[in-house]
């Protein structure tokens, strides 16, 4: 039996955020072609997922944190050892967005120049939408944090969820690894909104 090792990167992601849908969005990353299965994170949940990117091999590593306050204080580490913060916030809740500002000041206190991208859950619910773009723009603009970027996804429909996880990747990436593209078997999807 032929055993090759491969050289391979690992990069976290620690999403935080309330109870808006955060490992709804991991189970569309892992498994984009099947149905979401709503469920509750208890305190921690990490599930991980290989790319190929050129010729490197990347693992990815889902951190994904309760949206129960009552763990906050277990989730300071996970911030400091990640290579990117995803501040998640459900865009048709003003209290979410509330959490998100305070996870990015969490995050700001905690760490040096680690990439944050907020993205806005529930875009399938866009008629209910509280949260604008303009206000999420003004407050990135407002924390003069270098290496934040915005995208809005539905983890119910799919949208956009290809592509910000392409950006969160390459951005978490983007000074050790030269990269041209992720593919996926999934169907084409829209692009990110970046801001």
């Amino acid at each position: 039996m032929l055993i090759t090792f491969i050289k391979m990167k690992k990069i976290r992601f620690t999403l935080v955020g309330d109870k808006c849908g955060k490992t709804s969005l991991v189970q569309r990353w892992c498994k984009p072609l099947e149905s979401i299965k709503p469920s509750k994170t208890i305190a921690i949940d990490m599930r991980s997922m290989v790319f190929s990117l050129e010729n490197h091999t990347v693992c990815v590593q889902y951190w994904d944190c309760s949206g129960d306050m009552s763990f906050q204080n277990l989730l300071t580490p996970y911030l400091k050892n990640a290579e990117l913060i995803a501040v998640c916030f459900d865009l048709t809740q003003a209290n979410s967005w509330l959490t998100a500002q305070y996870w990015t000041d969490v995050a700001l206190e905690n760490t040096e120049d680690t990439p944050i991208c907020f993205i806005g859950t529930k875009l399938d619910k866009e008629s209910k939408r509280i949260i604008k773009k303009t206000t999420v723009r003004r407050y990135i603009r407002s924390i003069n944090a270098r290496n934040t970027f915005y995208c809005e996804t539905s983890a119910y429909t799919g949208e956009n969820c290809k592509d910000t996880l392409s950006m969160c990747i390459f951005e978490s990436l983007r000074t050790s690894i030269k990269y041209t593209s992720l593919t996926f078997d999934s169907e084409k999807e829209k692009s990110c909104i970046l801001m």
